[in-house]
């Protein structure tokens, strides 16, 4: 047991009493207990702040004005206009623009005549006018069918001939109510320049599209509110069937247009809704492009049903050639492209062709090819994901020279090792060859101009990487502005919020498959996605009109 100090001084003064004694040493000083630091920010904020105006040449002691925060919209001033005479006013209200007055319901509109949708005309004020001016503005805007001539004119969805039309008055009509505007309250409202203002100069009739049908002329609230009445019903030429694809793509552009200036709260929604639109469009282009539904002005072709057994029962519309575009890049560098995915299939190919579950008796039409930088073959992706480029499972043999003086691929060769310098031009060239005739060997009299409509599983970020290798898509003859996306087209047949991998789309569509992130394999199976969902949403279609129809029988 341990011997504590105290208990050994006591044992030592019970042995030896009064002789033993202790010797004083030398004394030492104790310093006092620190006195306790407190750091004040703000000094600390100060001597900061003092430093730097010393380092920029200013006094810390005067105060630093604030930048008032930048207005972002229309000018606050009020804008105004000379006041017109008496007979220029009177000139001005008395305008009725007679290139309009002969005009009955149904009649095409003049060729270039330029229009606004009435939708712009009412938004107006919320978009283009002033905090100042707005309040003065409004009642006219508020009473724009009374006291006013306006002749309006409308527009079928070519691709929803069901659907109310969109509704457009004349640009000169639009202008001379703003001149009316200016002249009661002295204000400058004018059409916005720049891109705003292409919404207000709208132009019809391009590539064999439709133009603007009259409805009648409206020069009081009771006969505006009578329009509705008098739009004729949707006719054969408002399906625009005999537009080109460049055409139709204009039209849609033109349709849509008005609806990017909403007032600033339901823009999100908007977008949100534009996007969900176009996803399911997406299948519905894809469905005409494969003959899996009639065309609009079809009207016969509706009764048709889609027997997977049997050919499709509609034409094939846009004579398509679809190419699916697949990209692997470095998972740490993405401007690196190790990989590219090819596949192809022509529509001509599948005619009298019965599509099979899921497309399956149109996969063996599709041409696919793998890619594989030369520089980079060594490189394998592990991080994120198992890259596997030499696990190409569609290839074809092959003997390609890739250049004069270099070598060529053996036979027994599926992949191809184009240099990086020559990449761009690989992919240029087997695009471009597409544009006519859709087969290499086709003969010179049997080449047409072709549709190539571009696909891909989130497409956008495929065309970023062939965009900066040069490879400029939209510069080919031939490919369409309209592009498909299987992760879209996948989310809108299930009615998801959000997009799925391309490996649970194909297990979802019950699509064997393997060696994922391989460029051609993904390619390949990205085709096979975009005709599983295609087919697969026009024979659920069917089945629940008829389930439907059933129902309302009984």
């Amino acid at each position: 047991m341990a011997v504590t100090q105290a208990e050994q001084i006591e044992r030592l003064f019970g042995a030896f009493g009064d002789e033993i004694f202790f010797e004083e040493g030398a004394s030492q000083e104790v310093e006092d207990a620190p006195e306790a630091m407190i750091l004040d920010p703000l000094l600390l904020d100060r001597q900061v702040a003092a430093r730097k105006a010393a380092i920029q040449g200013r006094s810390v002691t005067k105060p630093v004005e604030k930048k008032a925060p930048r207005y972002i919209g229309p000018p606050l001033e009020p804008s105004k206009s000379e006041k017109l005479a008496p007979a220029d006013f009177n000139a001005l209200m008395k305008q009725d623009f007679p290139e309009f007055k002969g005009m009955k319901a149904g009649d095409l509109s003049a060729e270039n005549a330029t229009f606004v949708s009435w939708d712009v005309v009412q938004r107006y004020p919320f978009s283009f006018i002033g905090k100042t001016n707005r309040p003065k503005a409004t009642p006219f805007f508020d009473a724009i069918s009374e006291e006013q001539t306006w002749d309006f004119f409308y527009v079928y969805h070519p691709k929803a001939l069901d659907q109310s039309p969109y509704i457009f008055v004349p640009t000169v009509q639009f202008q001379h109510f703003l001149d009316v505007v200016n002249a009661s309250i002295k204000t400058n409202l004018t059409i916005p320049a720049g891109k705003p203002g292409e919404m207000f100069y709208l132009v019809f009739g391009s590539s064999c599209t439709i133009r603007p049908k009259y409805i009648a002329r409206s020069a009081s609230h009771n006969e505006y509110r009578a329009l509705a009445d008098a739009i004729p019903p949707a006719e054969e030429d408002d399906a625009c069937a005999d537009a080109t694809a460049f055409g139709m793509e204009a039209l849609m552009k033109l349709l849509k247009m008005h609806a990017n200036y909403k007032d600033i709260k339901t823009k999100s929604k908007k977008k949100k809704q534009d996007k969900a639109l176009n996803r399911a469009e997406s299948i519905y282009d894809a469905q005409l492009y494969l003959g899996l539904r009639p065309k609009a002005s079809d009207v016969n072709g509706k009764n048709k049903k889609v027997e997977l057994d049997k050919p499709v029962p509609h034409a094939l519309e846009q004579n398509v050639v679809f190419v699916c575009i697949d990209i692997e890049v470095a998972e740490e560098h993405h401007g690196t492209v190790l990989e590219i995915g090819i596949s192809i299939l022509d529509t001509n190919d599948l005619v009298g062709v019965a599509p099979g579950k899921n497309g399956r008796n149109w996969v063996p039409f599709i041409k696919n090819r793998h890619l594989v930088t030369d520089e980079y073959r060594h490189i394998r992706n592990r991080k994120y994901i198992k890259g596997c480029p030499e696990l190409f499972n569609f290839g074809y043999i092959i003997s390609l020279p890739l250049s004069k003086n270099k070598r060529q691929l053996t036979t027994n060769s599926k992949s191809e090792y184009p240099k990086l310098s020559e990449l761009g031009h690989k992919i240029s060239t087997a695009i471009s060859d597409l544009s006519f005739g859709g087969k290499e060997d086709a003969a010179d009299n049997d080449k047409r101009p072709r549709t190539i409509v571009l696909l891909g599983h989130d497409l956008g970020a495929d065309l970023g990487y062939l965009d900066k290798i040069g490879v400029e898509l939209w510069g080919i003859s031939g490919v369409a502005s309209r592009t498909l996306d299987s992760k879209d087209m996948h989310q809108a047949w299930r009615g998801e919020s959000q997009g799925r991998s391309l490996g649970m789309v194909l297990t979802d569509l019950g699509i064997e498959h393997s060696n994922l992130h391989n460029a051609g394999n993904d390619a390949a199976y990205t085709m096979q996605a975009m005709l599983g969902v295609a087919v697969r949403d026009r024979v659920d279609k069917e089945w629940e009109n008829a389930e439907k129809e059933r129902t309302e029988a009984k």
